[in-house]
């Protein structure tokens, strides 16, 4: 499980001991993503808007094809 929160300027971010609300997400699975998406659990969890490049961006740094620094927050570089 990976914890995601909000940050102040609308990215999400990864990270167990990030300030703030956070939503628990299955780690493995990238299909985890899409349904959260899809049933608009980001925004209820977080109870904030969340944008759609942003969970895109999730996505990618679950996956690990990004090349951009990381704000995880404790959890390894891994994820």
């Amino acid at each position: 499980m990976v914890r995601v929160v909000r940050l102040g300027d609308g990215t999400l971010a990864t990270g167990r001991t990030l300030p703030g609300r956070g939503a628990w997400l299955c780690r493995d699975a990238p299909a985890c993503v899409d349904t959260a998406q899809k049933r608009r659990a980001f925004e209820r969890a977080l109870r904030a808007p969340v944008d759609a490049g942003a969970v895109d961006e999730l996505k990618r740094v679950l996956s690990g094809s990004t090349g951009a620094p990381d704000r995880t927050g404790g959890e390894s570089p891994a994820l």
